[in-house]
């Protein structure tokens, strides 16, 4: 992507639906680390992954039989984890299409995470019982470590509590994981003790979810009681409250939230049952800066393109909407002294406009035009604002290739390839009924 060739003066969010994505009953949504892939949830127990540049279906990855709680993005965008509702988690290999591990736990899952640097390592946070981290082995087979819910202070002082963890995620280096409780403490967990070193109470209720930002400094919390939370990370790992997001007039819940791709707005989705809303606010001064209002169906998740001003919605009804800004043709960017001009104008040629002009001069013309800086459009140079100074020198899957043959696995769970169903509209399903009568017709005839 050449700096030069980028529009300075685009939308920083989207504003009204461009498309919709429709496969199943889709829960969940989640861009992979660059945007080219969208993966998705659905209620059968199915996982689609979506080319963002074509829209259409990459894989159709059939292996859970319950709804997928959330799905989760390897470092290297090849892999992919779903964790269901059916007490499992499926660790899929999406260059190949296959099945890569399955991991059965003994009860259900809440939701399970990717290690932002590690791809065969991920967390899970399961239904009432401890958390754990899982080290998936050369051989598939796995490792499984159980982490702590509460501080050994809290352990010794008082009695064993009902309270268990609702949400898991990692921070950018990935050597601390961030729990979120149904009591609503935040844990950090460092990962070479395993031990708790630091736990504060957010709120007395439960924690749906903790969303990070891009540069890794910024984090949001979502809880019950209807607040965004806004933290800061200090060098230590240990998060500083900045701002508090929330609809002071309706007081909706937000089923999701999560920031922007540069990391300078807060969005976060209406839970409202009869509206489609997503809420934007500015992320230092707090005020809403837009809401985004869609059709009459809830919203259950979002997700922002890592890259580019564009919003991935979730309804209710299993519709992913795809929300991008308004695209106005500019022709004066290609050429400066380009006038557009709303009615024809009478034009006056001037005297010497056409006149024919010698070969010496027009070859004075041509130096000097050479002479110009010319805009280079091969090299590749990286936006920093995106690049991760710490970031390991790993071959990425930006695509997914076609899948020629069925794969099908020891356990008789298929990898669909992507087919465009074929709808009749009504005059065809007239010429068919046609055909069948006539044929009915002929046979009756013949005897």
């Amino acid at each position: 992507m050449n700096l030069e060739l980028l529009d300075p003066w685009e939308q920083e969010y989207p504003q009204l639906i461009e498309e919709t994505l429709e496969d199943g009953y889709v829960l969940n949504c989640k861009f992979n680390k660059r945007g080219t892939l969208l993966a998705a949830g659905c209620l059968d127990g199915r996982c689609v992954v979506w080319d963002f540049d074509t829209k259409g279906v990459s894989r159709n990855l059939v292996g859970h039989v319950k709804p997928i709680a959330s799905i989760s993005w390897s470092h290297n965008g090849g892999y992919l984890l779903s964790a269901s509702k059916d007490w499992t988690c499926i660790y899929w290999d999406l260059v190949l299409g296959i099945k890569q591990a399955k991991i059965r736990f003994d009860t259900p899952l809440m939701m399970a995470q990717m290690h932002p640097k590690n791809n065969r390592r991920f967390a899970a946070a399961l239904f009432q019982e401890h958390p754990v981290i899982v080290d998936i082995l050369d051989d598939n087979t796995t490792e499984k470590r159980v982490l702590p819910t509460e501080s050994t202070t809290e352990e010794e002082n008082s009695k064993p509590t009902s309270s268990y963890v609702t949400a898991v995620s990692w921070n950018k280096k990935g050597d601390l994981l961030y729990t979120g409780t149904s009591k609503g403490y935040l844990n950090i967990i460092d990962l070479e003790t395993i031990k708790i070193i630091h736990s504060v109470r957010i709120t007395n209720t439960t924690i749906k979810g903790i969303q990070w930002s891009r540069n890794g400094r910024d984090m949001l919390i979502n809880a019950n009681d209807r607040v965004i939370r806004y933290f800061q990370i200090n060098q230590d790992g240990i998060p500083k409250l900045k701002n508090k997001f929330q609809d002071l007039v309706n007081r909706i819940q937000w089923s999701q939230s999560c920031f922007s791709a540069d990391g300078e707005f807060v969005i976060g989705g209406s839970g409202h049952k009869a509206e489609h809303n997503i809420y934007i606010w500015d992320k230092k001064m707090g005020n809403l800066v837009k809401i985004l209002e869609g059709p009459k169906e809830p919203l259950d998740d979002l997700c922002w393109h890592p890259v580019r001003p564009i919003i991935g919605s979730v309804s209710s009804f299993g519709n992913i909407y795809i929300w991008t800004a308004k695209h106005e043709e500019n022709w004066s960017a290609f050429a400066p002294d380009f006038t557009e001009l709303d009615e024809n104008l009478e034009y006056e040629e001037k005297e010497d406009e056409f006149d024919v002009v010698p070969e010496d001069e027009t070859s004075t013309h041509h130096l000097k035009d050479e002479d110009k800086e010319l805009v280079d459009v091969t090299t590749n140079m990286p936006i920093h604002a995106y690049v991760d100074s710490d970031e390991e020198d790993e071959a990425e899957v930006y695509y997914l290739p076609t899948l020629e043959v069925e794969h099908q696995n020891s356990d008789e769970e298929k990898v669909v390839p992507a087919t465009k169903k074929q709808k009749l509209g009504p005059k065809k399903k007239k010429e068919e009924h046609k055909k069948t009568q006539r044929k009915k017709e002929r046979f009756v005839e013949q005897f």
